[in-house]
């Protein structure tokens, strides 16, 4: 990785991506995601990195990166380009990957992986709470995780959609998990819910975050320091493989677990490179 390369957080819903931000605001990083209308000043006819929330909330750049458009305006404003932001998070990584950068100015591109299964009925369990979100779903406390999975969740292999540039709506085929796969293997640093830790310090050698300053440290500390990790996680009933809810979203996501599968295998050969590139670092 180069000196000034801006990083892509690709944020899959409920698989750590807030937690990250989190992380990566206590270090100081600048980040490109999306803040509450009232203070983003996405009408500004220039870019800025800004504290939104005073000195304790970390620097943000006036975009959002949540919606194509928003996209569209940060690449008419040359967001990578300026170097303003070290991370940008969005949830639409081909679509960011092809607007944002180009040959002058690449990025890499890193994320958090969880089984397909266990993200759903996260998910299911979060929606029907969280009323500040769009997605709010108050409806689904009344029905069981089964009743869920077999009539009203759209959700269907949206990972390998996601890396294929296929819509939500579109199928996803054997052709498209290649392209996720092929995808994965050439752009991504791959990190993993189940090893948050293992995960952000590889990022951290990625994106070459000075890990002996004090500020830094005391964000390794604060989040991970007493053997718990403090998420926004949200507790929830465990949902058991091969029970009849299981199967139903394992059935319909048939092709993300299979991608999640051979993100467990480049979790484990990343390993190796990443180790390697720290040593020549450090020599």
């Amino acid at each position: 990785p180069g000196e000034k390369e801006t990083v892509l957080f690709w944020h899959v819903h409920k698989s750590g991506g807030t937690t990250v931000k989190g992380i990566y605001r206590c270090m100081d990083q600048t980040i490109a995601s999306r803040l509450p209308p009232s203070i983003s000043h996405t009408e500004d006819k220039e870019l800025i990195a800004f504290e939104p929330f005073g000195q304790r909330g970390g620097k943000f750049v006036n975009v959002d990166m949540t919606t194509r458009s928003g996209m569209l305006r940060a690449e008419r404003m040359g967001l990578v380009a300026s170097g303003k932001a070290d991370m940008l998070f969005a949830m639409d990584p081909s679509f960011a990957g092809e607007h944002l950068y180009d040959k002058q100015h690449k990025g890499r591109i890193v994320s958090l992986f969880r089984h397909p299964v266990d993200r759903l009925a996260s998910k299911f369990y979060y929606l029907q709470k969280a009323d500040w979100e769009k997605t709010y779903s108050p409806k689904w406390a009344d029905m069981s995780i089964l009743e869920w999975a077999e009539k009203h969740n759209e959700e269907s292999n949206v990972m390998v959609k996601k890396l294929a540039g296929l819509k939500f709506h579109d199928t996803a085929t054997e052709a498209a998990l290649r392209v996720a796969m092929r995808t994965l293997e050439k752009r991504f640093v791959v990190g993993l819910t189940d090893n948050m830790k293992e995960s952000i310090r590889r990022f951290n050698i990625v994106m070459n975050i000075d890990l002996t300053s004090n500020r830094n440290q005391n964000c390794m500390r604060k989040f991970f320091g007493h053997g718990t990790l403090k998420t926004n996680s949200n507790p929830h009933p465990k949902l058991e493989p091969g029970s009849p809810a299981w199967d139903v979203l394992a059935r319909d996501n048939a092709l993300d677990i299979q991608l999640y599968e051979y993100i467990l295998v480049l979790f484990d050969q990343q390993g190796e490179v990443i180790d390697s590139y720290a040593r020549g670092i450090s020599q």
